[in-house]
């Protein structure tokens, strides 16, 4: 994975290509103390500012129906 100011590069199987940047998925967890946040997965945000999660194996999502994109490590 080329990562360049915190941006990387994914790649679908035809061969299309898209510049991304990996961000933590915080949510909202009540405590004794008050609420916290917590990290509870992976985003991706796309150059265009769209935000997809990552799919379970955190190495790829889905931008539209059958477009599926891959992150190499």
């Amino acid at each position: 994975m080329n990562i360049s100011n915190g941006w990387t590069t994914a790649s679908a199987t035809n061969g299309d290509e898209i510049r991304v940047n990996i961000i933590p998925l915080k949510k909202i967890q009540s405590n004794l103390n008050g609420k916290t946040l917590v990290e509870v997965a992976k985003q991706v945000v796309l150059e265009s500012g769209q935000k997809l999660t990552l799919n379970i194996d955190g190495k790829s999502f889905y931008t539209e129906l059958n477009k599926l994109y891959k992150l190499y490590f």
